[in-house]
């Protein structure tokens, strides 16, 4: 089997893949998909907070840890490790909009 699709033991005819794969974007940084500008929530001790990415920084062990700025002035975790993280919410990645030009006044 060198071009890896299964063989199958029931005797059935294998499917026929019809549509090309999909190109995946570029890949996330952490085992949840979380980057930088991603808001998350977060669940330490119990206790749950929305927060926006700042920054990400892998351990020698391999595991992440989330630099964060919480959306609630009444939390006051800055930091989580990936395990905590309940949802995430990506980052748009669509063009920048530059804001509308101010209006020409004639000259009086």
């Amino acid at each position: 089997m060198t071009d890896g699709a299964q063989i199958s033991l029931l005797g059935e005819p294998s499917p026929v893949a019809t549509a090309a794969p999909e190109v995946a974007s570029a890949p996330r940084v952490t085992s949840k998909g979380i980057a930088v500008g991603d808001i998350v929530e977060i669940d330490r001790k119990g206790r749950r907070f929305h927060a926006l990415v700042e920054e990400i920084e892998q351990r020698e062990s391999g595991r992440f840890d989330l630099a964060v700025r919480p959306l609630d002035a009444r939390s006051t975790w800055r930091t989580a490790t990936v395990r905590d993280v309940v949802a995430v919410w990506r980052r748009a990645k669509g063009p920048a909009v530059s804001p509308p030009a101010p209006a020409a006044t004639p000259a009086t």
